[in-house]
């Protein structure tokens, strides 16, 4: 009798997490299908073909440098290099950030503002340890000035296979 009721409580518990599982990709398949309808739009930046700017900015004027906020669809500026998030960079290692270098010239526009456009929390880390956000939730934002010329690779501390690039140059 006890044997059943396990067996029977082990088959009831896998089909529970079989119907989960099958609820999240469901979830997933709909985020992803509604995320790619979405349209960002982007220019280059004169100075470098991998440098893109969009019009995303978040609602913190640029006196908020380094901080980490809501984001509002809003006119860009020109000083600014936008990276988006992109949706189900949590869920598959061929998804992460867009784009995945920008180049930067110190004085024109080195400043970069990071957009949360996945469903999950991320973070911007630097490799070295020079910057770095903390937790930024879904649609949130997070703002960061380059003042030094260099290479600054940064990643997601919770999705190790997202990976960029920051190219900083003198003006």
């Amino acid at each position: 009798m006890r044997k059943e009721r396990r067996r029977t409580a082990a088959v009831q518990g896998l089909l529970t997490a079989l119907l989960v599982a099958a609820g999240m990709i469901a979830v997933a398949y709909v985020t992803v299908a509604w995320s790619s309808s979405q349209q960002f739009p982007t220019q280059g930046t004169g100075a470098d073909a991998n440098a893109t700017t969009s019009s995303y900015a978040n609602q913190t004027s640029s006196s908020l440098a380094n901080q980490t906020t809501t984001g509002q669809v809003v006119a860009s500026s020109p000083e600014t290099t936008f990276v988006r998030i992109l949706s189900g960079s949590a869920d598959s290692v061929s998804i992460s950030f867009s784009p995945l270098q920008v180049t930067l010239v110190v004085g024109v526009n080195n400043t970069v503002t990071w957009v949360n456009n996945d469903n999950a929390a991320h973070t911007i880390t630097a490799k070295d340890g020079s910057f770095g956000s903390g937790n930024i939730g879904s649609g949130a934002s997070y703002t960061h000035t380059f003042t030094t010329p260099g290479t600054y690779t940064y990643y997601c501390a919770y999705h190790l296979w997202m990976v960029g690039t920051v190219v900083v140059k003198t003006g």
